[in-house]
């Protein structure tokens, strides 16, 4: 590759990696993301510095300027806002320059439009694909900085001093002038990531030293969608048609328990709706109260019913809606929510966060019920009760009709509970379309006796209407099923398509206990490579926003206390073993302990320090010879030296060293008896007439390696015969 298409190819790659960070957040129209994303590959296939010379600086201008009433309308009439207006505005010009581009000061042009995407970027999301566009552009930046330099040097030197060029578009040699030909891009992309990956080890410690100043959250713009599976805060029967799932992440939930000690009905609630029209569902009261936080947790309750206790966290994407979600009976959130609003159905709310994710941890009493502890009659309950949880509306009278056959012989209320949802589990059928008559005056006795066919918002509205009917105080709740398990990540997945609902009933002593009478869903398969690299990815994406972006104060003083903590135990340990008496035991015990990592670093560098001594020479010519094949091989001069300084390494090996008053020729002239003294007094030779003036020629550089390799046989066939010469000795 010539160094002009390297440079080509480093910039463009700086280039696209602000444009896909500024891309990737979605808050660029559809119509600067079609201009760009086609003046990117058509400015790399013509020639556009040719392009630019055949337009006139009229005709340049007269481009330039047609925009500006096009940007006019666009601000006034069409978008109405100065900052989208003014985006489009700036893709113009970068895909116009691309198009045009011809000297230095249009690439640094263009750098700087890349730049200035990827902080705009930042500003709206740091999520993954932000991550690797910054990476990216790290790289990029580093290698197109370098070639940047070197070809401003090497303009300046053809201007001003009338030299030869530095940096060759094809094969020219003799004039030693020349710096690369042909150009080493794989050596220069190695150093390229080298000086990437020290920057980036520079500024670790600095990341994680430096004091936080920010709570941890981060833009993403929302995606809000119709008729499309997923939460919602209200419910509407009767519609037709067929339910499109959507695959996109919700939340991910991180449980701090082992998956065996789960139960086998896990979900995260959200919203509970109490108020049916006969059409929807949707709360009957939207008063909520304010809570204030109590250290570092929004306590709800004082005590729990069991010692059976989960602690979820939770990873939520930016959402259309402020409900915070969490398992059954919660007890305590924290503090990581900008606010905690409560109603008086038990659902929770917190700021809107259409545009940034957030984290947060709860507390849950995930305590089965014991239907023992349950009385077979409700006690009398109060009137608010009634009037909210018991409430129908006109319906068909067969729905009562078939809640009481259903139940009719169980006598307790619990029973008959366990008895409807078992009931509308084995009887029906799931499935997302929706038929029937569209908007029927009763949905639900049409899914019922009619179509007996339809998804889970049914079955939680025929249980809970039917609970009511036998006046048992009853809501619908929506929320998700628990998701799927990612174990690289150790968190599940909850997706749209996990969006849920089921019934609480109420039954003391517990209170609000979940029924779920929809039949299962059928699994979504997925090829197990497809599952194993989403899941990478997912897990991948996870620890970004755990590790990385939601680093906060807390987190760093909590990283601080753990580092003192081992410090101390380690020094604790080794004051100990110096005041007591050592024997084996001590040190066993001693090591078993507080030395793993001690233990680990000793060997590791016994390990090192051995191969240093035993393959040091063996090592150090694989990499010479690496570097004569790659960043040398121009340099017939210095690649020669590098052979002559491996066949001292060789005689070395042998027992044979150059004292510092010897020459090079009078080295070889020692080794006359030695069956390795032709081809070495050969290249000694032939790295006189290089190191004093002679030019450096291929034809010298193939013929020494040549003479390398004879003197590495001959050393060979040396060993092989059983010739014996004195060892560690110096010639003259």
């Amino acid at each position: 590759m010539s160094f002009d298409r390297y440079f080509k190819l480093s910039s463009y790659c700086l280039i696209t990696s602000g444009f896909i960070a500024i891309a990737a957040t979605g808050a660029v129209d559809a119509f600067s993301l079609v201009i760009f994303s086609i003046a990117l590959p058509v400015s790399w296939l013509i020639d556009t510095g040719k392009l630019r010379h055949r337009m006139s600086s009229s005709l340049m201008n007269s481009l330039a300027l047609a925009y500006l009433p096009i940007y006019l309308i666009d601000y006034l009439a069409l978008s109405e806002s100065f900052a989208v207006s003014t985006i489009r505005l700036i893709f113009y010009a970068a895909a116009l320059k691309l198009m045009t581009r011809s000297t230095d000061r249009d690439y640094v042009y263009l750098y700087l439009v890349s730049f200035a995407q990827l902080l705009a970027a930042s500003t709206l999301t740091i999520d993954l694909t932000f991550a690797l566009s910054l990476l990216m552009f790290f790289l990029a930046g580093t290698t197109t900085l370098v070639l940047f330099e070197m070809r401003r040097s090497n303009a300046r030197a053809q201007s001003q001093g009338g030299v030869f060029p530095l940096v060759v578009r094809r094969e020219a040699r003799g004039t030693g002038l020349e710096l690369f030909s042909p150009f080493p891009a794989a050596s220069v992309s190695l150093i390229g990531l080298a000086m990437t990956a020290t920057i980036l080890l520079l500024a670790v410690p600095i990341f994680f030293l430096m004091p936080r100043m920010v709570t941890g959250l981060y833009a993403r713009p929302a995606r809000n969608t119709q008729m499309v599976s997923g939460f919602t805060e209200e419910v509407t029967l009767g519609e037709i048609g067929t339910i499109k799932e959507s695959d996109s992440v919700v939340m991910r939930v991180r449980l701090h328990e082992s998956r065996s000690n789960l139960p086998s009905d896990l979900k995260w609630r959200g919203i509970a709706l109490d108020y049916y029209s006969g059409q929807s569902w949707r709360r009957s009261a939207s008063a909520r109260r304010t809570l204030t936080p109590q250290g570092e947790f929004f306590k709800l309750e004082q005590s729990a019913q069991s010692t059976q206790l989960l602690t979820q966290t939770y990873f939520l994407e930016a959402l259309s809606t402020d409900v915070v979600f969490a398992c059954r009976r919660v007890l305590a959130f924290s503090n990581e929510l900008v606010s905690l609003r409560r109603d008086l159905f038990d659902n929770f709310f917190t700021a809107p966060h259409r545009s940034h994710k957030i984290r947060y941890t709860a507390f849950s009493d995930i305590t089965l019920p014991d239907p023992s502890l349950i009385p077979a009659a409700l006690p009398p309950i109060s009137d608010a009760m009634r009037e909210t949880f018991l409430q129908l509306p006109a319906l068909d009278p067969r729905i009562a009709e078939l809640a009481h056959n259903t139940t009719k012989s169980i006598p307790s209320s619990f029973g008959k509970a366990r008895a409807l949802e078992r009931f509308l589990k084995t009887n029906y059928g799931y499935s997302l379309e929706l038929k029937g008559t569209p908007h029927s005056a009763d949905p639900l006795a049409m899914f019922l006796f009619d179509v007996r066919k339809g998804h889970c918002e049914y079955f939680a509205s025929a249980m809970t209407i039917m609970l009511r009917q036998l006046d048992v105080p009853a809501r619908l709740v929506n929320g998700f099923r628990t998701g799927e398990y990612n174990r690289f990540g150790d968190a599940w997945i909850v997706r749209q398509y996990d969006a849920h609902s089921w019934v609480e009933a109420y039954f003391p002593p517990y209170g609000w206990i979940e029924f779920d009478p929809t039949p299962p869903d059928p699994e979504r398969r997925q090829k197990p490579f497809l599952r194993v690299v989403s899941n990478l990815l997912d897990a991948a994406d996870l620890w970004w926003m755990e590790e990385i972006v939601n680093y906060t104060s807390r987190s760093q003083g909590q990283m601080l206390r753990d580092v003192r903590q081992s410090v101390w135990e380690y020094a604790h340990g080794l004051r100990n073993l110096g005041r007591s008496r050592i024997s084996p035991w001590h040190i066993r015990m001693w090591l078993s302990s507080n030395g793993t990592g001690l233990a680990a670093l000793v060997l590791l560098g016994a390990i090192l320090l051995f191969l240093s001594i035993r393959y040091g020479a063996r090592c150090r010519n694989c990499i010479r010879r690496w570097l004569r094949k790659t960043v040398l091989r121009a340099h017939a001069a210095s690649a020669i030296t590098s052979l002559y300084v491996e066949a001292l390494d060789l005689l070395r090996s042998e027992g044979i060293t150059r004292s510092p008053s010897q020459t090079p020729l009078e080295l070889a002239q020692g080794l006359r008896s030695h069956p390795a003294s032709a081809p070495f007094t050969a290249l000694t030779e032939v790295y006189n007439q290089i190191r004093f003036g002679a030019p450096d020629k291929t034809e010298d550089l193939s013929y020494a390696e040549e003479l390398l390799q004879k003197l590495k046989d001959h050393l060979r066939l040396r060993r092989t015969a059983g010739f014996n010469l004195p060892r560690d000795r110096s010639l003259s």
